[in-house]
């Protein structure tokens, strides 16, 4: 099912970074943001989330993340996978890593 071998693939990058809860956060935020945002949007929800989080780190993580193939960018705006499958495998992802922590 394409929904778990998102989640699967996800979680491994997730737990391979050097700062899941980062990477975590920004993701997080992107979806309270209605699945897209823009840099200083996304940083102010990870900073409410994390406590922390420079805004240079979270413009870090983004470009990471569209590196990768996670999410998008379109002009000034970061977006979450807009498919259902793909969308879902990744939140599925966050919520078992966080539990793990």
């Amino acid at each position: 099912m394409v929904i778990n071998e998102v989640k699967e693939e996800f979680k491994g990058f997730l737990l391979g970074s050097q700062s899941p809860e980062r990477y975590s956060a920004v993701i997080i935020a992107l979806d309270r943001l209605g699945g897209k945002g823009t840099l200083g949007e996304v940083a102010k929800v990870v900073k409410a989330l994390i406590g922390e989080a420079p805004e240079s780190r979270v413009y870090e993580i983004l470009n990471r993340l569209v590196n990768m193939g996670f999410i998008e960018r379109i002009d000034d705006e970061y977006i979450l996978p807009r498919d259902a499958p793909n969308r879902k495998g990744m939140l599925m992802a966050l919520r078992e890593v966080i539990s793990q922590r």
